[in-house]
């Protein structure tokens, strides 16, 4: 049986591929708001303000954990 969360993690980007979404913001922690993304290596990444997208977007690696 499909599960329909299971499927619906997945969004299609802009260019066609299929991102992973990521639920938390990675810089805080806090629920995103709706419409300050980004995506880095095919990861859609979400904030919970401007803020704290300009500061993954200056070093990504420093707040993804793998």
């Amino acid at each position: 049986m499909i599960n329909i969360k299971s499927i619906l993690k997945f969004w299609k980007g802009g260019d066609g591929k299929k991102s992973i979404r990521v639920s938390n913001d990675p810089v805080c922690g806090m629920r995103p708001t709706e419409g300050i993304g980004f995506v880095h290596e095919d990861i859609k990444y979400s904030f919970c303000s401007d803020h704290c997208k300009e500061q993954f977007e200056k070093d990504p690696e420093a707040y993804i954990t793998r």
